[in-house]
């Protein structure tokens, strides 16, 4: 697979991770999460603001440099903000490559049911994070090109949506 930027964007709880890891082993790609990055940098992390933008920085700067290597590069984040899906895009821009943008959905009743039952899992996100960030989360413009993929079913149905969406992916 040549390079490509492929943003992996969704609330907690969606199954973005999952949808992430799945399009990592298939593209032979570099993987980078938000969630691992900060714990990364940070020990304990407090989700500051400060935090939230040295983690971001560290996210896209990795992203720059998995492009220049030439690395089909997944983006796995909340991207609830026009700005962060702007910033990816330019990336790529920068880099002269596509940058794909996918996002994964689930109904409230499922998403709810899974954080309930999530553990052993790099994101601290809850119930309660994923009501504060859907909130926040806005929503896409015409202009930012995006396939959704519906996560309401099991690992069954998300892999065959994952297999159809990679057919209408150029390999390059």
């Amino acid at each position: 697979m040549s390079a490509q930027l492929i943003c992996v964007a969704g609330l907690p709880g969606c199954g973005k991770s999952v949808v992430s890891r799945l399009l990592t082993e298939r593209l032979d790609g570099l993987l980078l999460r938000t969630d691992a990055i900060r714990k990364e940098l940070f020990a304990a992390p407090d989700y500051s603001p400060e935090e939230s933008i040295r983690t971001y920085a560290e996210f896209y700067r990795r992203a720059e440099e998995g492009l220049v290597a030439g690395r089909c590069v997944i983006m796995d984040a909340t991207f609830y903000s026009h700005a962060s899906r702007v910033q990816a895009g330019a990336i790529a821009r920068q880099a002269g490559v596509p940058r794909r943008l996918l996002l994964v959905t689930a109904p409230e009743e499922i998403v709810r049911e899974r954080l309930a039952q999530r553990t052993n899992d790099i994101s601290d996100a809850d119930f309660s994070v994923y009501l504060g960030m859907k909130t926040k989360f806005e929503p896409l413009t015409e202009a930012e090109t995006h396939t959704v993929i519906d996560n309401r079913g099991g690992m069954q149905a998300l892999l065959a949506r994952v297999e159809q969406y990679l057919e209408t992916v150029d390999p390059g």
